[in-house]
């Protein structure tokens, strides 16, 4: 059955190979970039619409819930893709430890991939109340978690961010009851977050996130899971 379904940061990388997937899966999809002019291929794989987000800007926020919701009263899916790390600030990953980064490095990162989403997920919430099993996926990551952290400690304000997002996801899960909440670890991916040693493809990743999309149901609200369909540990 096709769904109508969100995807945020849609214009590269994980976000892009997810729309794909989804839209050659026969779903709607809504794509999102900081740049949609930019966006060529997302608006090549046949996006329902290519929507104007930077989830570090309020106002940027704040307009994309008008702007979804003149082209569709419905939503089905949010997956919440778009974020950053300390790379994009300019700085050295392995030189951000706790002993080493600085408050705005963290809080930037804090701000942009726990916050921003939380607040996306609040504007496309009233779409969503209309929507059929709604299910607001969060792209997280094994660096989120605690027993992962541990043995990698660097770029503590990405891990960090991550955990913020995990815990609001379990936190909506009570919260909301109405809408299936989920964080999901994609992998080491060969995007340009991951780099191109990493363990998966794009390609790949992708495919098991929409695998374990399509597999969620009301039951699986609040769990952290990995690309595969597995519990990651918290």
């Amino acid at each position: 059955m096709s769904r109508r379904i969100v995807v945020t940061g849609a214009g590269r990388g994980i976000g892009l190979g997810i729309t794909k997937k989804l839209i050659e899966a026969g779903n709607q999809v809504w794509g999102t970039a900081r740049n949609p002019e930019g966006a060529a291929e997302l608006r090549d794989a046949g996006a329902a619409g290519v929507l104007q987000l930077d989830i570090g800007d309020d106002a940027s926020i704040a307009a994309f819930g008008p702007a979804l919701a003149a082209q569709t009263d419905t939503i089905d899916t949010l997956i919440n893709n778009a974020g950053m790390t300390s790379v994009d600030l300019g700085v050295d990953r392995r030189a951000q430890g706790p002993l080493q980064t600085s408050k705005p490095v963290v809080m930037r990162q804090i701000e942009v991939n726990a916050v921003g989403p939380m607040l996306v997920t609040q504007q496309v919430r009233p779409l969503l109340a209309n929507g059929s099993a709604p299910v607001v996926l969060n792209v997280s990551s094994q660096l989120g978690s605690m027993v992962i952290g541990a043995k990698m400690p660097f770029d503590v304000g990405y891990n960090s961010s991550k955990s913020v997002m995990n815990m609001i996801t379990v936190m909506s899960a009570t919260a909301d009851p109405e809408v299936t909440h989920v964080a999901i670890h994609p992998g080491w991916v060969q995007s340009d977050m991951g780099g191109p040693g990493a363990a998966l493809s794009v390609n790949d990743s992708a495919a098991g996130i929409v695998s374990v999309l399509a597999g969620l149901t009301k039951a699986d609200s609040g769990r952290f899971l990995t690309w595969q369909g597995n519990d990651h540990p918290w």
